[in-house]
């Protein structure tokens, strides 16, 4: 009986399981998750050579989206679990930089993996709310100032690197352009945004497109981030309209 458990075991049927319990389902940008890994032994004996817990999201190529891990640690070493034992390990994960925020566009999860010798490795998938840094938060604020309202997020893979881009709605009857799309990259000392404008073609060039794209890097140092959105707004306004 004991073989034919073991046999099963190593099938995933009466194996152990695993559950991750986050403390919250939110976190800013560059704070740190919290949460236990619970593993339930199953019917028989087994070694657990670790278990990773991770962050994941998706990004759109061409057509289609690929999952992609933004990052992954070893939170619990190697341990033997009994049958029907529990055991319950703590875990903290600090949410990179670079983590694409939870926006209608957007998805991002913690994954749990477990490596079991001779066995099948469980998992669990457990959402995540991820909310800008307080940086970020200022950007973001500081388009809301002027008048302008989120409309959509992508998450791309493009030079070697994941990027966001947040896309806003302008003002009624504001600006000369159709769209502002924001891209918030960390940097030494604040955060560099590409801007780019979206306007439409008037007068003859209208014949031949109907839009035109303006881009530019800003870089915004912690000093300004830390006044807050009504402290960047006019500077974003003044580089709207130089775009536009």
């Amino acid at each position: 009986m004991g073989f034919l458990k073991k046999m099963m075991a190593a099938v995933g049927v009466g194996a152990a399981r695993v559950d991750t319990r986050l403390s919250s389902a939110e976190v800013r940008v560059g704070e740190e998750l919290r949460g236990t890994v619970h593993v339930q032994g199953g019917q028989v004996e087994q070694q657990v050579e670790r278990i990773n817990v991770g962050l994941a999201t998706r990004y759109k190529h061409d057509d289609s989206y690929v999952n992609h891990t933004l990052q992954s640690e070893v939170v619990v070493p190697a341990f033997t679990i009994r049958p029907g034992e529990t055991r319950e390990f703590p875990f903290t994960l600090r949410v990179g930089p670079g983590t694409p925020l939870s926006l209608p566009g957007s998805d991002v999860w913690v994954f749990t993996d477990a490596d079991i010798a001779g066995g099948v490795d469980p998992g669990d998938q457990d959402p995540l709310r991820v909310l800008p840094s307080a940086g970020m938060e200022a950007v973001i604020g500081a388009a809301l100032r002027l008048g302008f309202s989120l409309k959509a997020a992508e998450t791309e893979y493009a030079h070697g690197r994941l990027v966001q881009e947040l896309s806003f709605r302008p003002p009624h009857g504001q600006y000369k352009l159709t769209e502002l799309e924001l891209v918030m990259l960390p940097a030494n000392g604040g955060l560099d945004v590409i801007l780019e404008v979206d306007r439409r073609a008037t007068g003859m060039a209208s014949f031949f497109t109907s839009e035109f794209e303006t881009r530019a890097r800003w870089f915004l140092p912690d000093e300004l981030l830390r006044r807050g959105p009504d402290a960047i707004a006019p500077e974003l306004a003044d580089r709207i309209r130089q775009l536009s």
